[in-house]
């Protein structure tokens, strides 16, 4: 597909002897070179936890990780809502409800330092304290624990774990207003890059497996599931019903119609209500996309919707394509799993972690649960290597790679010119960014300025990744420029940028990158890149 950006036309006096084809004018940048630094892409600091290797002092040896555009947090329903709202009046407004406090920290301190967030709300975390106060591993507030029904204590060695109703009443009306709140006061806010779907499951991922692993009160089996629950559910992870599933999900897509939604995908039903069948979609603007937490063990695509043995995959329902092809249109963010989960050895968990980021497409890696995170032995470097890839594979990585500029053109005649825009990364960007053409004369005023054709979006190459020596696949297209006639004789140069252009309505904090790094030498200070010369003679 060949984009064409046409200024005025007129009658070319350049011909195709005029044309020096250079296939890297100014250079690639390898893979092997230190990450690029964009929004959405790459290593971000998942947990408010600093970047991976600089984060552990056992890795010095590795060099520091150039930096991230993103901060993810999980905050605990209670400490947003210490206060019963029965003992506040029904007027009263969000700040009197609600502590923000320390949301409100977190995204201040992010946007201090060029960074967004992206941020989740539990209800119920079934780890990973050392120990927790009188032994009651509990999320949500005291007094929630007090409505009748809400909540269920379930005690399991030595520790009281509170768990939500999922289908109550009171609980769901509670949390929805609490997504109220927060919608009303981050949905407009552009230093909030991220909402990820809460209200439902372990750490809001969408499953309870550990009421059935742990506890030993597996949900409903398969052959009574669509009765109890109103949808399939293959293996008895799921408590929700699909009434409470519509209501949360309205919720949630209500309060963040112009943010990024993302959600884990471990429930088919909530699945669908969020990628097809939730009338809330209608006025959100951007598609929801994936949030997996279990890279290097499964793949971010749920088992449910990619296992050969599941009944969604054997009876071709239709949601199991749109999952699938999620990634053409949302992001998919990742985390590394504390644990090897399905045992092997740290090799085959971090090549599979590879492996899963270029197959998967995935844009956003985690800095954290990955083994070397914390420990206190050296990385062994071919680990490294592997984590490393998968960090900077990951997401869009565009560059000019080639382009063919006149070295000569005459006065008064038009300037034909293509480059080829080169994504080497596994996935596109889903953000606004606009790629421009500036033609500077010889004392670097810009003199004309052309915007190219190309969407950034739509530029992503399928993958079939499987040999892990190798770079992912990369898809090129070319877009030609004409540059109208009326240039002054004298000395031109050509550059690109690509500059921000992702906003929300009626924003109530606005936030301003500056042009993209593209994986191409010869940045200047504006963030522009050096593609030739030219003389107008």
């Amino acid at each position: 597909m060949t984009a064409v950006t046409t200024a005025t036309v007129i009658s070319s006096c350049a011909t195709s002897s005029d044309l020096v084809d250079d296939p890297a004018p100014r250079g690639v940048i390898e893979f092997s070179a230190p990450d690029l630094v964009n929004p959405l892409r790459g290593q971000y600091e998942n947990l408010v936890t600093d970047l991976f290797p600089q984060s552990n002092p056992a890795q010095s040896q590795f060099p520091t990780w150039p930096g991230t555009s993103d901060t993810s947090a999980r905050i605990d329903w209670r400490l947003l809502q210490p206060e019963d709202p029965r003992n506040i009046s029904a007027n009263a407004d969000d700040e009197d409800i609600y502590d923000f406090s320390k949301l409100d920290a977190i995204i201040e301190n992010a946007g201090k330092t060029g960074r967004r967030v992206g941020f989740r709300i539990t209800s119920f975390n079934s780890c990973c304290q050392d120990s927790y106060p009188d032994n009651t591993d509990i999320s949500v507030p005291d007094w929630l624990r007090t409505i009748e029904g809400a909540t269920q204590d379930y005690d399991h060695n030595g520790v009281t774990y509170v768990i939500p109703n999922w289908n109550d009443e009171s609980y769901l009306s509670y949390f929805a207003d609490l997504l109220g709140a927060l919608g009303r006061r981050y949905n407009k806010d552009e230093r909030v890059a991220v909402f990820e779907m809460s209200g439902y499951g372990d750490f809001s991922e969408n499953h309870v497996a550990f009421m059935r692993d742990e506890l030993g009160i597996p949900a409903p089996e398969p052959e009574q599931s669509e009765a109890e629950l109103g949808y399939f559910s293959q293996y008895r992870d799921q408590y929700i019903t699909s009434e409470s599933i519509e209501y949360l999900v309205e919720a949630n897509l209500r309060a963040f119609p112009d943010t990024q939604i993302v959600a884990s995908l471990g429930n088919p039903q909530i699945t669908k209500e969020l990628m097809r069948d939730s009338p809330a979609l209608a006025d959100v603007v951007k598609p929801v996309g994936n949030r997996s937490d279990g890279l290097g063990a499964y793949r971010p695509i749920p088992t449910w919707a990619e296992n050969e043995f599941s009944r969604y995959v054997q009876t071709g329902d239709p949601i199991v394509d749109i999952v699938r092809n999620r990634f053409r249109i949302a992001p998919t963010i990742t985390e590394w799993p504390p644990q090897f989960l399905k045992g092997g050895t740290e090799r085959e968990y971090y090549e599979t972690g590879l492996r899963d980021v270029v197959n998967d497409h995935v844009s956003m890696t985690a800095s954290t649960g990955f083994p070397a995170q914390r420990s206190a032995d050296r990385m062994p470097d071919d680990l490294y290597d592997l984590w490393s890839r998968a960090n900077k594979y990951a997401g869009y990585r565009y560059a000019v790679s080639s382009s063919a500029i006149p070295t000569r053109a005459a006065p008064r005649a038009d300037v034909p010119m293509t480059f080829d825009w080169t994504n080497f990364g596994t996935a596109p960007t889903y953000e606004a960014w606009k790629p421009q053409y500036d033609i500077l004369d010889a004392s670097g005023t810009v003199v004309r300025t052309i915007d190219s054709r190309i969407d950034l979006r739509e530029l992503y190459a399928e993958q079939s990744y499987d040999d892990l020596a190798a770079s992912p696949a990369s898809r090129t297209e070319t877009d030609l420029v004409m540059i109208d006639g009326g240039l002054a004789p004298g000395e031109y140069s050509v550059r690109v940028r690509v500059l921000w252009g992702e906003m929300k309505t009626d924003a109530t904090y606005s936030v301003a990158f500056r042009p993209m790094e593209l994986a191409q030498y010869t940045r200047d200070p504006d963030g522009g890149y050096l593609l030739g010369e030219f003389t107008v003679a």
